[in-house]
């Protein structure tokens, strides 16, 4: 199904910037334009809930998506010494190129760029299930999980994180 009218009135968004609308309102203006299936393929992309719904873009989805958590898992497992097998999910397929960009984006020596790296792994990732047709309902399932992305940076601040840090620090010596 095509989504024309919806898709052609979404604002652009992007990890760098704060979007122009946020996932609610998104929600609300697809509550109305999405068929059934593509509304209840919605709400699982954004939960990482796939068990509700056979869609072929949220199969797709929650096969990379796992198979990057998995990477990351392993690795995260390795640099400490630990086995990491209660924690992999099983995913059909297998993408060489996910397991080479979890390792570069593991190469990273500061853990905010390292969250950049693999968000921008599950961008491309979303720019590829996009396809080519932007009016698909699979870019605009897409789109969603971007926007999710793209709000998580956006309310991400150093002053704030630094005072997370600092409380940790202080109730964990206490």
């Amino acid at each position: 199904m095509s989504y024309y009218y919806l898709a052609s009135s979404l604002p652009s968004i992007s990890l760098d910037q704060k979007p122009a609308i946020s996932l609610d309102e998104f929600r609300s203006s697809c509550s109305d334009q999405l068929s059934a299936d593509d509304a209840n393929a919605l709400n699982c992309v954004l939960d990482f809930d796939s068990e509700r719904v056979d869609h072929p873009f949220v199969n797709c989805w929650t096969a990379r998506e796992t198979q990057l958590r998995n990477a990351s898992a392993r690795l995260r497992a390795m640099k400490n010494g630990n086995d990491a097998i209660d924690f992999l999910r099983e995913h059909p397929g297998f993408d060489v190129g996910i397991e080479d960009r979890v390792e570069e984006a593991f190469n990273q020596s500061n853990p905010l760029k390292r969250e950049r790296a693999l968000d921008t792994i599950r961008w491309r990732i979303l720019d590829e299930l996009a396809g080519t047709d932007p009016f698909s309902s699979d870019a605009v399932l897409a789109y969603a999980v971007k926007l999710s992305l793209s709000e998580r940076w956006a309310i991400m601040d150093q002053d704030a994180g630094q005072a997370k840090i600092n409380v940790a620090i202080t109730s964990s010596k206490t």
